[in-house]
């Protein structure tokens, strides 16, 4: 009797104690790599939020790959034991094409002819979390300090519960939001520039997933998002002035993060209401029948 294979990734050599379960995913085309993508973004189990980094990268090459003439079908096998996850690329071309777009990345990797297998420490999120711990206690410490120390009123002082890590990742990411949306403003929108402003709205959206503190611009945030995976053929069929609505709602995002986490001088709830109305302006664009018959979102969304 032929005996099963039970580890898939080519880390197979160090690796024994890979769980029995595994994921296969068939990707031939965009509709495969968006049900890919909801699987990891909707799981709730906090491990595989370190996933979203390199589902982002993936998404983004695959979408790509997916669109030549000459693409070919793969599979994406998921594996993981208690400290890593484990993907495999299955595709002699694809597996080619995917280890040269890792090469300039710190991703580590196994390649060898038909396939490459990509390692994700499940520790990285762990540190993560208690760097997050550390902050929100020193936070705490400077509230309860501050109050003890400076009894009359002063101006509001940034806020310091996010991460250094962190908020170095959403500035520069908002960076790149405001550079891709000025781009498409001043010129067109195309499916490239889109694939960049989706990616990098997508890991902006991540990182700020972990702080409670500011849930109502973060559910927001998410909606959008949401409009961006799901209705990019409506994105990418505005006119100037319609995409200027987007290109308002990136830059009161920037005001937003630079008001709060470095400039200081609001309160947390700070431009919750602006963001929310540009969101839902976008929205109507983009839904209006949804929109104009008062549906929930969360039902259109909910395949």
């Amino acid at each position: 009797m032929r005996t099963k294979r039970k580890i898939i990734n080519l880390y197979d050599k160090d690796v024994k104690d890979i769980f029995s379960i595994k994921h296969v995913i068939s990707i031939s085309t965009e509709e495969d790599l968006n049900q890919f993508w909801d699987y990891i973004t909707s799981t709730q189990d906090s491990k595989h939020d370190t996933l979203h980094n390199f589902v982002s990268s993936f998404y983004n090459f695959a979408l790509l790959y997916v669109s030549r003439e000459d693409a070919h079908f793969f599979e994406i096998i998921l594996e993981e034991n208690e400290d890593n996850f484990y993907f495999t690329l299955w595709n002699e071309k694809v597996a080619v094409l995917f280890e040269a777009y890792l090469q300039n990345t710190s991703t580590e990797f196994i390649y060898e002819k038909n396939k490459i297998s990509i390692k994700l420490l499940k520790k990285e999120y762990e540190l993560k979390i208690l760097k997050q711990e550390i902050a929100d206690k020193s936070r705490e410490e400077k509230l309860l300090n501050s109050v003890k120390e400076e009894p009359q009123i002063k101006c509001l002082e940034p806020y310091y519960f996010l991460t250094q890590d962190d908020l170095q990742e959403l500035l520069s990411l908002n960076d790149d939001m405001q550079e891709i949306s000025y781009q498409i403003h001043k010129g067109a929108i195309s499916e490239h520039h889109f694939i960049k402003l989706r990616s990098s709205f997508s890991l902006f959206c991540f990182t700020l997933r972990y702080y409670d503190e500011i849930t109502n611009v973060t559910t927001t945030l998410n909606n959008f998002l949401n409009l961006l995976n799901t209705d990019k053929d409506a994105f990418l069929l505005f006119d100037t002035d319609q995409f200027s609505l987007v290109y308002g709602f990136v830059g009161n995002i920037d005001r937003w993060l630079n008001t709060l986490f470095i400039q200081g001088g609001a309160d947390i709830d700070f431009m919750n209401n602006s963001i929310q109305a540009d969101y839902e302006t976008i929205s109507q664009i983009i839904t209006p029948v949804a929109c104009e018959e008062n549906f929930d979102l969360d039902d259109i969304f909910d395949f």
